[in-house]
């Protein structure tokens, strides 16, 4: 399954490690005549990486390289490719580590998966990946019309913030001036002994339509939630009063209408998986970045215990760099849900949009059959060690029959069908 997809109505993919030559992203189906890069997109750049006392010393310079869809400033409809060269990596930091699973790190599980892991810097679990998300959701930018989105912090480590009305006119979004100056002696005193510390944000969405999302699998909740939990440091998501939902009584949490409007907004903006039109509000859980001095237990390949302490550039704390990142992929997953409501209620009138909606389609009709000849391979598999025939006849009848009567339900030719199904099957066994 592709693994590295922001977005099957663009179209977005994403490529290149933290100490590899580049970051980069492909636009397979980019919106046409829209002025790139922009002002915009620089700006929101520069804050996923800003220099600050207690985030990393790496400073790279971020600087676009245009390779395909773009003519005089503006974009061409062609897939759009860009990267971003890394030009301030260094590699010999890792060096003494590169046969250790550092804990917290992404290291060890995804040595069981591929059996070789890029120790440098984590490779694509880096955080260095997500500008390619940032430059993705600024291409999106004119989808979302009139959504304004806000994120708070209301809490880093163990201090939280007296008030959360404030203006969070600085990089941390503290909201709170009178407590902020405690904030930066509590981050310099986490500096000074090794370590590293989490938080939570507060994210709004204004001006979202209602209709957004759709019921049961494809719910705008939890299109949000997968979004967000693909940054690495996410580890936790409530929407609306969050936990306070658990402790009350749906006569308490129900947001009821009065005077043809709803009252309340404890839910977060999304009822049944679809958008209400009042804000789209939920609080995130950041994890503490994970490399930190301080001496910690490790395992290294050969399966021996090993103490270690990461040296290197690494945050204390990384609030002010993942807020850019939850801004873009927020972005990305509310313009595509806008994009998708127009093909339910026939807003795209032109051939060429009825045309790159059908191949998107069909795009996804042969990724679910490659998923599905994945499958077949594991049931094989499976069936070779239980000693079973590989193939069952009477089985792939009765998928046949039970497709062919779906489709006669649903208005289509259910020989046709059966027939599309017997070709699956085909395809699946052939793999």
């Amino acid at each position: 399954m592709p693994s590295n997809k922001l977005s099957d109505i663009f179209g977005i993919s994403t490529f290149g490690e933290s100490h590899g030559p580049a970051i980069g992203v492909l636009i397979d189906s980019p919106l046409p005549n829209i002025d790139f890069p922009s002002e915009e997109l620089l700006q929101a750049l520069q804050r996923r990486n800003p220099q600050l006392s207690f985030t990393t010393a790496r400073n790279e310079p971020d600087q676009i390289e245009i390779l395909s869809g773009v003519m005089d400033g503006k974009t061409t409809g062609m897939p759009l490719c860009l990267i971003v060269r890394n030009l301030d990596a260094r590699s010999t930091d890792y060096e003494a580590l590169k046969d250790v699973f550092r804990p917290g790190h992404a290291d060890f599980s995804w040595f069981q998966k591929y059996g070789i892991y890029d120790y440098r810097g984590g490779g694509r679990a880096s955080g260095r990946e997500t500008l390619a998300r940032i430059i993705a959701a600024d291409h999106v930018k004119s989808v979302l019309g009139d959504i304004d989105i806000h994120i708070t912090c209301t809490q880093i480590g163990e201090l939280k913030a007296m008030s959360q009305k404030g203006d969070a006119a600085n990089p941390w979004h503290w909201p709170c001036s009178q407590t902020f100056p405690k904030l930066m002696s509590y981050l310099n005193e986490i500096q000074k002994s090794g370590d590293s510390v989490g938080g939570i944000l507060r994210v709004s969405a204004h001006n979202v339509p209602p209709g957004l999302g759709d019921p049961v699998y494809e719910k705008l909740s939890a299109n949000i939630a997968k979004a967000m939990f693909s940054i690495g440091s996410i580890r936790g998501i409530h929407f609306g009063d969050g936990l306070l939902l658990a402790e009350q009584t749906g006569s308490q949490v129900n947001d009821q209408f009065i005077n043809g409007k709803l009252a309340s907004n404890q839910h977060g903006g999304i009822l049944g998986g679809v958008s209400t039109g009042q804000d789209i509000s939920y609080d995130l859980i950041i994890r503490p970045v994970s490399s930190i001095r301080i001496p910690q237990q490790s395992l290294d390949r050969p399966g021996q215990s090993r103490q270690i302490s990461i040296q290197g550039r690494h945050d204390v704390c990384h609030i002010p760099r993942i807020i850019p990142v939850i801004e873009a992929m927020l972005k990305l997953c509310l313009a595509d849900a806008i994009q998708y409501q127009k093909l339910v209620s026939a807003q795209s009138q032109s051939l060429a949009g009825f045309r790159e909606s059908l191949d998107k389609l069909d795009a996804e009709l042969i990724q679910v059959l490659a998923h599905r000849a994945e499958i077949v391979k594991q049931v094989k598999a499976f069936k070779t060690k239980q000693g079973l025939p590989p193939q069952d006849p009477e089985r792939e009848k009765n998928i046949q029959d039970q497709c062919s009567a779906l489709a006669a339900k649903l208005g289509l030719d259910p020989h046709l069908a059966k027939e599309i199904i017997k070709l699956s099957i085909r395809i699946s066994n052939l793999c």
